[in-house]
């Protein structure tokens, strides 16, 4: 059964205990958006038509209580992806001046371990 806009207006109108499930398919993204509960509760609110028949308490249960569902989903379409490919399709646009190697034998020791630190008293002369 598809439910819309007016039948979760009726199951919030008869406090159906079914009533959130239905928020939380309707409004999925809505609900686990970066604001207060409050303002969603209002944005909802809106698009129904009817203010103050979804409240902060409707969209905090539906935040708790059906988090998994929506890591679930994510899950699923990080899965359906495909990966890249570990190289880049143009190879062979690289320079290889644009490369710098250097020679582990010609670094001085002394000048890998070299630092100075903020709070070391410098030498003023």
């Amino acid at each position: 059964m598809l439910i819309d806009e007016k039948l979760l207006i009726e199951l919030f109108e008869q406090k159906d205990r079914k009533r959130r499930e239905a928020l939380f398919e309707l409004f999925r993204e809505d609900l686990f958006a970066s604001l207060t509960r409050a303002r969603i509760a209002d944005m909802i609110n809106i698009k129904l038509g009817r203010p103050g028949l979804i409240t902060a308490e409707d969209v905090r249960y539906c935040r708790f209580y059906f988090k998994d569902k929506k890591t679930e989903r994510i899950r699923r379409t990080v899965e359906k992806t495909t990966r890249k490919p570990d190289q880049p399709q143009d190879t062979e646009n690289v320079q290889p001046s644009a490369f710098k190697v250097t020679d582990p034998d010609e670094i001085k020791l002394q000048d890998q371990f070299k630092f100075e630190s903020k709070f070391a008293k410098k030498n003023e002369t």
